[in-house]
């Protein structure tokens, strides 16, 4: 079996969130555009983070 390499799975039009984006749009997000996770960015579109759905459900069992 040949090796896959990441940049072949990476698309090119990536949806992100922006710190501070409230939790609820980011649920709104994942689930629009059918994704498990986002990048996020800081006001000069770095990458400074990922949150998965795994977070939002860590986060919903905690309150």
């Amino acid at each position: 079996m040949k090796a896959t390499e990441v940049g072949s799975l990476m698309v090119d039009n990536v949806v992100a969130a922006e710190y501070g984006t409230p939790v609820e749009q980011v649920v709104r997000t994942l689930g629009e555009h059918r994704i498990s996770g986002l990048p996020v960015i800081d006001q000069d579109d770095k990458v400074i983070g990922v949150i998965s759905e795994t977070d939002l459900m860590l986060h919903q069992a905690q309150w």
